[in-house]
């Protein structure tokens, strides 16, 4: 890798951009950066040459990267980065799909220009700087796609066996993204517990895990995100509690690579929400989980960019509610007590009387009153992290 490399001419750029199809790649690697601003400077210079678009960051414990361009273009990048070292063992996903189309979405995606940029850690997992960050190496063990399906397929079940209704017991699911990710798609696995943090973002986390810790204490802990990266810290965050929280599992390249695995969504509901101007991305079932925050009516499209008045999280309000207002509050400040704003409900819609308390699961109340472990039960060979 060249670091000086010169910057694209205008001909190569509009050469990438004939490329043929569309494509996003995601990809993440901790390991040691020995000299992070000049690796820095070569994915400026590599990937303007390219014309790629997207957020790449560099720390000094590793590389992530979001980006989209030409298939063929992406294609090369992902030639370039497997010839240093420092990518061994990455999991490159690459993906087609179409142009971006809706030029605001894809801008707050990031996904108009380049973004470069030298941070001190890949993800910040706690934003409280008097707690100490544990050490990637404690992270939980990686489970391909079908180690992971084969594991929660032994615990769902029905078998009256003890040794295996003990078995489900002991496993939970946990899911490691925001709230307004859970909204639209999740795991939902028949006898098994799958817990939801509602947090609204990654840094909540450690948290909820310290608040929560008895409903994980000996249990073995199935993690799953969107592509992985976040689980790599969220489990070894886990596992530095010591004893009774050693058996943590990550869903390897997380829900992308299970969809791709099981394109019928397997025990995946619903939708995978990306962030890049694809918004979200779907199995065969095409079933919808979210609802309107308003009307409450079936609702999973974020292609509006509908945001929460007081934290600014993202909203599902179906377009006929858009109508009405334009400010919203989310469930978690409605239940912190922050005031509603005024709403006109559409005629159709439910009235606030007819509306039920929904579950903690992303169907919100509209009401406008203010290590060396087995994986459990799988015969799969365990991949270690």
């Amino acid at each position: 890798m060249d670091a000086t490399a010169a910057p694209p001419t205008s001909t190569q750029e509009q050469q990438h951009d004939g490329d043929g199809r569309y494509g996003v790649l995601l990809y993440y690697k901790y390991a040691e950066v020995p000299d992070a601003p000049a690796l820095v400077a070569f994915y400026e210079a590599h990937c303007r040459a390219l014309a790629l678009v997207g957020r790449v960051r560099v720390g000094p414990d590793g590389v992530n990267a979001t980006l989209g361009g030409r298939m063929a273009a992406l294609e090369k990048h992902v030639e370039e980065m497997s010839s240093n070292s420092l990518f061994d063992g990455t999991d490159f996903k690459l993906a087609s799909c179409e142009d971006p189309l809706d030029e605001r979405v894809a801008r707050e995606c990031g996904f108009t220009s380049l973004s470069v940029r030298l941070v001190k850690e890949l993800v910040t997992l706690c934003s409280n700087p008097s707690l100490t960050a544990p050490e990637i190496s404690f992270a939980g063990r990686h489970l391909s796609a079908a180690e992971f399906h084969l594991v929660l397929q032994s615990v769902a079940g029905t078998s009256t066996n003890s040794e295996a209704a003990t078995e489900k017991n002991d496993v939970v699911v946990l899911d490691a993204r925001n709230l307004y990710e859970t909204r639209i798609g999740k795991f939902d696995v028949p006898n098994v517990e799958t817990l939801h943090p509602d947090i609204r973002q990654y840094s909540d986390l450690p948290l909820w895990i310290d608040e929560h810790t008895e409903k994980l204490r000996g249990k073995s802990i199935m993690m799953y995100c969107t592509g992985g990266i976040r689980c790599e810290m969220a489990s070894a965050y886990i596992r530095s509690k010591g004893e009774g929280f050693e058996n943590v599992f990550q869903l390897y390249g997380g829900i992308q690579r299970y969809l791709e695995q099981f394109p019928d969504g397997g025990y995946f509901d619903g939708k995978n929400f990306v962030f890049d101007h694809r918004i979200s991305v779907g199995s065969l079932k095409d079933n919808i989980l979210g609802t309107c925050l308003i009307c409450g009516f079936t609702y999973d499209d974020y292609t509006s960019r509908c945001r929460c008045s007081h934290c600014r999280m993202l909203v599902l309000v179906c377009s006929t509610c858009q109508d009405s207002t334009k400010e919203y509050v989310c469930e978690l400040c409605l239940r912190n007590g922050k005031p509603c704003c005024p709403t006109s409900l559409r005629q159709d819609c439910q009235t606030e009387s007819e509306l039920s308390e929904s579950s903690a699961y992303g169907k919100p109340s509209i009401s406008n009153k203010v290590s060396t472990s087995k994986a459990p039960m799988s015969t799969g060979k365990v991949v270690s992290s």
